[in-house]
């Protein structure tokens, strides 16, 4: 009995493995911007858009970032570049490109009120002063080719959607940070279920803070970031407040049109999760245990069986390992030689993990979260990261 236990458990999670690998390259194949809004019609008049871009201490990018969304070729356009308290220059970077980019406009935030986080602050703030029938939420960092946005609008509106959210591309950096940023997309998009964004159901949503482009009405029937105002996960959890509202959402490839740094080295990775990893569990250690079962699940059952076997039972843990490889050297490629990176699975799973765990450490241990030099107590967290009416 046990010897087909094993045989069995084997196959499920390759079964798992293959049903993953099978719709994360439908989606990234067949989901790429430009191939899917390329051939589609210009509407016969383009609606106002307007990009709010939040800004704290991005003075190193922030000036390529907004030339680059000034060049867009898109007709009807307002960029709002909101400089959040930020004390590096960035707010001096900010008002001298829109001295010089008529379609750029400036705006600093001086003060952070009581009970918002403050890129949510930063984002409602650019929002009330847009003029847009079409909000575009993006970083301080990420850097637009110029027919981006175009593609994107003729899209949202071909397809009659009221939310589209693009996966950016990300600027190659040392081995072992592509291999540990390459790991992170590949769960994102098996976590959050990219590929069925754009089905009816309301437990498959999501959010890019890269680029989330909606129309304002959604956005006023979800309350904005009033509704967000103390989400760390805010691109994310405004993707799951428009698909629960009953709204219209899709999630589309763009590493062509979209590019970005985040994090640099080993040690940023790591820190760039300190504040939204956890949070993105819910703040419950119970999920955090969850996930990590999960991950020995997938990820170190097979390697066991694959090097334990000699017989028959091997065969559904050496595929898995195939598999799972296989998809992460696909997803990689995008970036840069995938299959260079295909054997760094094991590390970087290992990496994400520990990442999360120093993140629910850390949190816990503080009693909140410190970001950007300011602190936001766990349990005001966990009250304002509930739907409304609980």
């Amino acid at each position: 009995m046990a010897w087909w236990l094993l045989l069995a458990a084997g196959w499920i999670v390759a079964v798992v493995w293959a049903g993953s690998a099978l719709l994360t390259v439908r989606f990234l194949r067949g989901n790429r911007l430009a191939g899917r809004a390329g051939a589609m019609p210009d509407p016969p008049m383009w609606p106002k858009v307007s990009v709010v871009v939040p800004a704290r201490d991005e003075a190193k990018r922030i000036e390529e970032a907004l030339r680059s969304l000034a060049n867009l070729d898109y007709p009807a356009l307002e960029v709002i570049a909101v400089d959040d308290r930020s004390t590096d220059g960035t707010g001096a970077i900010v008002d001298r490109v829109a001295a010089g980019e008529p379609r750029v406009r400036s705006l600093h935030v001086s003060e952070l009120p009581e009970g918002w986080l403050g890129k949510c602050h930063a984002m409602q703030a650019g929002a009330r002063r847009a003029g847009g029938e079409v909000l575009l939420f993006t970083d301080g960092d990420v850097v637009f080719a110029p027919d981006t946005l175009r593609l994107a609008v003729r899209y949202l509106l071909a397809r009659k959607l009221d939310h589209l959210t693009l996966l950016p591309g990300l600027v190659r950096g040392g081995y072992w940070e592509d291999a540990a940023k390459s790991y992170f997309a590949m769960l994102f998009i098996v976590g959050v279920r990219a590929w069925a964004a754009g089905s009816a159901s309301k437990g498959a949503y999501v959010g890019i803070g890269a680029f989330n482009l909606l129309r304002r009405t959604a956005y006023e029937a979800i309350g904005g970031h009033e509704a967000l105002r103390l989400e760390v996960a805010d691109d994310l959890m405004l993707g799951k407040r428009v698909k629960q509202a009953g709204f219209r959402q899709e999630a589309l490839t763009a590493f062509n049109h979209l590019r970005l740094r985040w994090q640099e080295g080993v040690g940023g990775f790591i820190r760039g999760l300190e504040k939204n990893g956890f949070a993105a569990l819910g703040y419950s250690l119970p999920f955090l245990l969850l996930v990590t079962a999960f991950v020995f699940l997938f990820y170190a059952v097979p390697y066991l069986g694959a090097l334990s076997f000699r017989d028959a039972r091997v065969s559904g843990y050496l595929l898995s390992v195939l598999l799972m490889h296989g998809i992460y050297g696909y997803c990689a490629s995008f970036e840069r030689n995938g299959w260079l990176l295909a054997p760094a699975l094991p590390c970087a799973a290992f990496l994400y993990l520990f990442a999360l765990w120093r993140s629910a450490v850390v949190t816990l241990r503080r009693g909140g979260v410190l970001w950007r030099d300011t602190f936001y107590p766990l349990e005001v967290l966990k009250r304002g990261s509930k739907p409304p009416g609980r």
